[in-house]
């Protein structure tokens, strides 16, 4: 069975939305085009930085970094890192299973599965490329 980690958007614009990981992967969330989480198009997003925030994922394990941005990253409510300073002397902070991270005005739960399907073919398709760890929209149903 693969562990793959599955972020979940449970408010703002973007409900619903899922993020889907089974391998070692870093990616950033924010505005940007180039983030895999991205966050925009509209007026509310305008609370999230254009990089806003680093996860290092390596299932089962998370880790969050702010990335400076003007509004901070949050986990259950407390404040990841208020400072550059602060995110220089520190790691990130390690998300649990049920964890909400909160960026702007969007808040997203963290789950750490046992997945049977990731890496599986459904109606003889491969859902997952050879080598690929991340998928937005997540279509796996674990």
């Amino acid at each position: 069975m693969v562990t793959a980690i599955r972020l979940t958007v449970i408010t703002g614009p973007h409900k619903n939305r899922r993020f889907c990981f089974c391998g070692p992967t870093r990616c950033q969330m924010g505005r940007a085009f180039d983030c895999f989480v991205q966050l925009s198009g509209t007026e509310r997003d305008e609370l999230i930085s254009r990089h806003h925030c680093q996860l290092d994922i390596d299932p089962p394990s998370v880790q969050v970094r702010d990335l400076g941005s003007k509004n901070g990253t949050f986990i259950n409510a407390q404040e990841v890192a208020s400072s550059l300073q602060e995110l220089a002397e520190k790691a990130g902070a390690v998300v649990n299973p049920g964890d909400l991270l909160t960026i702007g005005g969007t808040t997203v739960m963290i789950d750490v599965l046992d997945c049977p399907h990731a890496g599986k073919e459904s109606e003889g398709k491969s859902i997952w490329a050879p080598g690929e760890t991340a998928k937005k929209d997540c279509p796996l149903p674990c």
